[in-house]
């Protein structure tokens, strides 16, 4: 009973589903032998860190999550690639923290990190789990709703979509003739947009909180991804590079940043805003959600 219980649990069963889906609709690129070898690589790696660091081990649901984010989210060239990206995206929740905790969504580091390691063997690929019937869709969003609710970060995803519609018609729509708001809409019937906002960018590991916080985290991310598509083009790489700068910066409203962390917190700002240069100084390719 307490399995069922456990948000982590929920969580995996989400996204496990997502998984079937895109394996039901044949649009997945990789095969099940491929998901289970990351899902056991990416479990090895989370409790060799756990033994490690607390001595003690436990089912680790995380880092099953973190496998799956990467096999929905990611594409690539390399049998390698996912496993390096995987490794990377969890370590960083040991190796780099800040008040007892890790700064940034391992899928969503991920999606970055493979932009600047491995692009263009590596890329975001959203579409691969299509536009599902309007059943699918609500029993996903039902699901993530009731697990936000239970860690009290549904206010998130509410002000970053109001924001992001609003946002876009007024700095996009209007200067943009080509521009329409029944195509921009239709993106929020992606599964795959379903992912990053339900997953991706309600982390609590990394979001405040406090109400207001969250609203101002969601009006932020939705600004930075406005202001991206509106100077360096619409692409989906910019709601992963938003969620990834504004985790750390959000840190210090909630977290407390001692003198002893606070070198390593301008380390990694610093560094993020290096990662984000790099990537929109690549070349363009074609990007679709």
């Amino acid at each position: 009973m307490k399995t069922l219980q456990n948000i982590q649990f929920q969580q995996f069963i989400n996204l496990l589903l997502l998984v079937i889906i895109a394996f039901i609709q044949s649009k997945i690129q990789t095969s099940w032998s491929t998901i289970i070898l990351l899902a056991i690589f990416a479990s090895a790696i989370e409790l060799g860190f756990s033994y490690h660091y607390r001595n003690k081990v436990f089912f680790p649901y995380s880092a099953i999550i973190t496998s799956f984010g990467v096999v929905l989210m990611i594409g690539w060239t390399q049998w390698y690639i996912p496993y390096i990206l995987t490794a990377l995206a969890l370590s960083q929740k040991w190796l780099l923290r800040i008040d007892k905790g890790h700064l940034f969504n391992p899928s969503n580091l991920a999606v970055v990190l493979a932009l600047a390691l491995f692009y263009p063997k590596a890329l975001p690929i959203v579409g691969q789990l299509g536009r599902e019937g309007y059943i699918t869709i609500i029993a996903i969003v039902a699901l993530a709703i009731a697990i936000l609710i239970r860690v009290n970060r549904i206010i998130i995803p509410i002000a970053f979509v109001l924001s992001y519609v609003a946002l876009e018609y007024l700095l996009i729509g209007s200067t943009d003739p080509h521009w329409k708001i029944d195509d921009f809409i239709t993106t929020f019937y992606s599964t795959s947009f379903i992912v990053y906002i339900f997953f991706m960018l309600t982390d609590p590991r990394v979001t405040p909180d406090n109400s207001y916080l969250q609203m101002l985290f969601g009006l932020c991310v939705a600004l930075f991804v406005t202001i991206l598509d509106y100077t360096t083009g619409v692409h989906v790489r910019n709601l992963f590079i938003a969620v990834f700068i504004m985790s750390p910066t959000f840190i210090p409203l909630y977290r407390q940043v001692n003198k002893k962390d606070f070198l390593k917190y301008l380390f990694v700002l610093i560094l993020c805003a290096i990662i984000v240069v790099y990537i929109l100084g690549q070349s363009s390719r074609y990007f679709s959600m």
